[in-house]
């Protein structure tokens, strides 16, 4: 058995060891008006030799007048509605590996006189047989070129699936997504998701992202159209003939146009799989993309990439950029509008930044050459890094500036930067130090007449001017005020029983004089997410704050309120992966909403954030750092051909029990030793009142119910290890009716639950 177990363990680090990937070049900023300029760099690597893969290069944003071209494209063939040769906004096409990453090589931009975010991006797959690929939204499209009705195209294209997608009528809300499938797919009259089947002349988008999005409100080829909403009827189109015509078709006797025509036309149709609109946002499954943010001229590019980890939807979350004049409160928007996270958690704010340079209060001190020696430069102190500089005390006089306001030295060609008021004698110097990892090399300067060696010192022939240092404001990316009720909600199935119970069973692990660690804990950051009170020790305090958090009781909530501050911890990504056990309380608590940043207005500026939760101990909704589990932990990883499963189950039924309505939750563990539940019941609290939960459980186990207005939060937690919920667990919560009952089906529901054994496993609850 054990030969066995590590041929497995080397056959599945030789598979993860050749994953497909496709890598970016760092981003160029590009001359305007130029063309054939390098952007080389993205690299396809992984996949079979001989495989043909499908790859995909869009100019995903762009100034108007850029495009990009192949210089090579040898063995590349393109895919329907492309050609190889030309200027380019997007092209796909097939390819080997070896092929298609000889023409990225010969990637060139050209550029316009606009400035602006240049953003490629390149996505390859192994290449799927008759589906085609949109390069604008990153969405595949299936024809179906058997004929049936609109409504048994639009149900039949709902049961199907493609790279971990579910399908849907294809819908058609841009004009380059209707001429991608008039290019691709040559059939007349396709069905297409758009119909007034409810309300006569009133069209709407009828699958996909955007069901439900009005199109037009009148028929006719322009009456009602909605503005900023894509329409494209033949002329005269849609007519709604007799009261009929309910549904759309594209393609309309072979032109690019669209008409309206009854259910009873037999007409092929066309399979969409993607939710998304921007290509990097794709998840398909065996789908690799990868892209880089250039620019036209020096503009400025600000992004954020959060991490939030698997179980939190990003796009409930939207940032605001904020100037501020004291780092720490935000005081003024630099834009109105709040902008939602991708579903990757990725924002760019580079539109929302102020780059008007402010008045610091502090002055730049420039050196050109002269007659005196007003300079002198001391010797290199190479335990600090650094060199004592003076400058005559009487170059300041007749100014206003005070030499303490100097915080940046420029001194011929030798240094510019900046300067640490060090002491000021009226009768004698102003002395400054400033910081370098290299000395001066004094005989390359281009100054060599105005530099005098004496022998422990350099002096300058030097004449000094002054000017008032300007700075870019510093800027904090603020997220919005989430809802208080939805974040309630959302925190409640983010601290739960599991994260109680390993908290106690990492305190209780600790020894015997308790200095061990990291017999439960695998990450530092569990120990930051479980020091609770922040006090940078954590103790039995923290575990029992969490567990008052958990049943609703004592009198220091774990959370001042339901806001993002108080729970919420935005932690720089490198930092995130370099915490430890040992030293996770050197580092702040990073509890905030919002993320402080400098910015270099030349260049991409790119900023990779964790988020984590105070209370979050099992990181069930954070991201898991990457630093490696050995050299992080004491635990050791196993393989083992007698797995139990994970999954237990509960039942649930709703009565009406002498008026009274009454939820019965029965616990089924199965295999496991349970030790920890928790159920998370809604209630319609405009009809019913909460009056109490009557338990049914083994032993003696911590029982917990508690009213949260809107739902009740309920569950056992036995921490002392001295026995386990077993099949007998059993949870009636009970309702008394605010009126009379006419029925009780939707009146309760659950929409969270967690459970958790023995050894600390998070467990999930199947509901019969």
């Amino acid at each position: 058995m054990k030969q066995i177990v590590t041929i497995f363990l080397f056959l599945l680090t030789s598979f993860l060891g050749f994953g497909q990937s496709v890598s970016a070049p760092d981003p160029k900023i590009f001359t305007e008006s130029t063309n054939g300029q390098d952007a080389s760099g993205f690299v396809l690597s992984g996949f079979a030799e001989n495989d043909v893969l499908l790859t995909s290069i869009s100019l995903v944003t762009f100034p108007t007048g850029t495009t990009f071209y192949l210089n090579t494209t040898t063995g590349l063939t393109a895919a329907s509605g492309f050609t190889l040769s030309g200027n380019k906004t997007r092209l796909v096409v097939t390819g080997t590996m070896a092929n298609i990453n000889t023409a990225l090589q010969s990637l060139k931009i050209n550029t316009g006189a606009t400035k602006g975010e240049v953003k490629l991006s390149v996505a390859a797959t192994v290449n799927p047989t008759w589906y085609y690929y949109n390069g604008v939204n990153g969405h595949f499209y299936k024809p179906v070129t058997i004929g049936t009705t609109y409504t048994a195209a639009r149900a039949a294209s709902l049961l199907t699936s493609f790279k971990g997608q579910t399908g849907y009528l294809v819908t058609i809300t841009s004009s380059s997504e209707n001429a991608f499938i008039f290019a691709n797919v040559p059939q007349a009259n396709i069905w297409f998701a758009a119909t007034d089947e409810v309300t006569d002349g009133k069209w709407v988008i009828d699958a996909g992202p955007e069901k439900g999005t009005v199109m037009k409100t009148s028929n006719g080829q322009t009456a009602g159209n909605i503005v900023g909403v894509y329409n494209n009827w033949a002329g005269g189109e849609p007519n709604g003939s007799n009261h009929s015509e309910d549904y759309a078709v594209t393609n309309w006797n072979g032109q690019s146009t669209w008409n309206d025509l009854s259910n009873n036309w037999s007409n092929p149709y066309i399979i969409e799989y993607g939710t998304w609109s921007n290509p990097d946002d794709q998840t398909f499954t065996d789908f690799y993309t990868n892209s880089t943010s250039h620019s036209n001229g020096q503009t400025l590019r600000v992004q954020f990439n959060f991490d939030f980890g698997a179980n939190i939807d990003e796009t409930k979350f939207a940032t605001k950029m904020f100037t501020t004049s004291d780092n720490v409160n935000y005081t003024q928007a630099s834009t109105s509008a709040y902008k939602s996270l991708s579903g990757l958690g990725k924002v760019d704010m580079s539109a929302d930044m102020d780059t008007v340079k402010a008045a610091t209060g502090l002055y730049k001190a420039t050196t050109v050459g002269g007659q005196v020696e007003w300079c002198v430069i001391y010797e290199y102190d190479a335990t600090n890094k650094r060199y004592r500089v003076g400058v005559d005390a009487r170059e300041f006089g007749g100014s206003s500036i005070t030499p303490s306001k100097i915080s940046i030295l420029q001194l011929f060609d030798l240094y510019n930067g900046n300067a640490e008021f060090k002491s000021y004698d009226p009768n004698g110097w102003a002395e400054y130090w400033i910081y370098t990892d290299s000395q001066f090399n004094f005989a390359q300067s281009t100054y060599p007449t105005y530099i005098r060696n004496g022998n422990g010192y350099y002096a300058l022939r030097a004449e000094f001017s002054f000017s008032e240092y300007l700075a870019y404001k510093q800027h904090d990316l603020v997220f919005q005020a989430y809802n208080e009720t939805q974040l309630g909600t959302l925190y409640n199935q983010i601290v739960t029983v599991s994260d109680v119970y390993i908290a106690f069973k990492e305190l209780a692990n600790g020894g015997i004089f308790g200095n061990q660690s990291g017999n439960e804990f695998t990450y530092g950051i569990q120990f930051d997410n479980a020091d609770v009170n922040e006090d940078g020790v954590f103790n039995e305090t923290d575990t029992y704050l969490l567990l008052q958090h958990l049943t609703g009781t004592g009198t220091n909530p774990l959370i001042a309120g339901n806001v993002l501050p108080y729970m919420m911890k935005l932690i720089p990504e490198n930092t995130y992966n370099a915490i430890t056990k040992s030293n996770w309380n050197t580092y702040p608590s990073y509890l905030r909403a919002k993320y402080p940043i400098s910015f270099n207005p030349t260049s991409l500026n790119t900023y990779d954030v964790s988020v984590t939760w105070k209370g979050d101990v099992n990181l069930s909704h954070s991201p898991i750092p990457v630093s490696g589990v050995a050299s992080n932990s004491i635990r050791t990883m196993s393989l083992s051909t007698n797995s139990v499963s994970t999954t237990i189950n509960a039942d649930i039924v709703a009565e009406n029990v002498g008026g009274k309505v009454v939820v019965t939750i029965s616990l089924d563990p199965l295999q496991q030793n349970v030790v920890g539940t928790q159920f998370q019941l809604n209630y319609d609290n405009t009809i019913l009142k909460f009056e109490k939960v009557e338990f049914i459980t083994k032993g003696n186990p911590m029982n917990y119910g508690t009213d949260k207005g809107s739902y009740i939060n309920l569950g056992s937690l036995i921490s002392d290890g001295s026995t386990s919920l077993d099949k007998t667990t059993e949870y009636k919560i009970i309702f008394l009716p605010l009126k009379g009952l006419e029925g009780i089906l939707g009146l309760t529901s659950l929409s969270a639950t967690d459970a958790v054994n023995k050894n600390g496993t998070q467990l999930k609850i199947k509901l019969n």
